[in-house]
């Protein structure tokens, strides 16, 4: 018999936290771009993470994987959570007028991809006809988002938060097959897969953007937040992530992203932009979006109040 998967207690806190270093990741992401180009910026979060977590398995006294199958499953991981997202969030966030805290929000979109795409390959979460408006509703939060991009022609917003909602789906996906490795130690899950993402990202770094050619003249402060992004946001959060994976399941922990923008617009208002006033930051279109896309999460979830039926 099976455990249930649920968000106990330590589950929640653990989630909370996880919630803060990845919020606070798109603030560093912004400060790291404004010296390093998107590829160099995945580069250094990835090899920084792993480095990290090789420090912390040797102090622990646990061994790297070692078993091919293991090794062939992180390199999937390894692109579909974090090579391939992280690029496209970066690439994202360079896009005029598009920062951290919009593109948290395009990213609460997580756990809709996660329950559909869950629903086809784990039988303990299926697919309901509750989740299924909940995912429609997202869907259109996202729409009224991105409308007035659409009707007026601007491209910063529409192809940044595309770009984003890109990594949600991949994100989505990730969460999914990391749950066929929950037999592992979290930490060698954790480690393997930005090992895996590094050698993913090694080549094309070095034959497009060759940040060798510029890094002496990137700012000391891009240069503290891509090692801080490493360390907290990546190395520390996947720890975290993995621990509630194992015992709450891919859609419980991609939850996270729920809380995610709480942050990542607090930390944009206050740090990059200088206002105490964080919700000034986003638009009322863009705000409806939210509040949409909440609903949606609300619905997928069961959070909204049942009526009683009386017999």
């Amino acid at each position: 018999m099976t455990t249930p998967l649920s968000l106990t207690p330590r589950a929640w806190l653990l989630l909370v936290s996880l919630s803060f270093l990845w919020g606070l990741s798109f603030l560093l992401n912004d400060i790291a771009l404004d010296g390093f180009g998107p590829l160099a910026v995945v580069l250094g979060r990835t090899s920084i993470s792993a480095l990290t977590l090789l420090i912390i398995l040797r102090a622990l006294r646990q061994r790297l994987l070692t078993s091919l199958g293991d090794w062939g499953q992180l390199a999937v991981l390894g692109v579909l959570n974090n090579a391939l997202p992280f690029l496209l969030i970066a690439t994202g966030m360079v896009q005029p007028g598009f920062h951290g805290g919009m593109a948290s929000i395009f990213n609460a979109t997580v756990p809709l991809f996660t329950v559909f795409i869950a629903h086809f390959f784990l039988v303990d979460e299926r697919l309901k006809p509750a989740k299924l408006l909940g995912i429609l509703t997202g869907i259109a939060g996202v729409a009224v988002m991105m409308a007035r991009d659409a009707w007026t022609g601007e491209t910063g917003l529409l192809l940044g938060g595309s770009l984003v909602l890109g990594a949600t789906l991949s994100y989505g996906a990730a969460g999914v097959w990391a749950r066929r490795m929950k037999r592992l130690e979290p930490l060698q899950v954790a480690t393997g897969q930005q090992i895996a993402a590094t050698f993913w990202v090694v080549l094309p770094v070095a034959l497009i953007d060759q940040p060798w050619s510029y890094s002496a003249s990137v700012g000391l402060d891009s240069w503290l937040a891509l090692i801080a992004l490493g360390v907290l946001s990546t190395g520390l959060a996947y720890i975290l992530f993995f621990q509630i994976l194992r015992t709450a399941g891919a859609t419980n922990v991609s939850l996270v992203t729920l809380l995610i923008p709480i942050w990542a617009i607090l930390f944009n208002a206050t740090i990059r932009e200088n206002t105490l006033a964080f919700w000034q930051t986003i638009t009322l279109a863009q705000w409806g979006g939210i509040a949409l896309i909440f609903l949606g999460l609300a619905i997928v979830n069961g959070w909204l109040p049942r009526r009683k039926t009386t017999t």
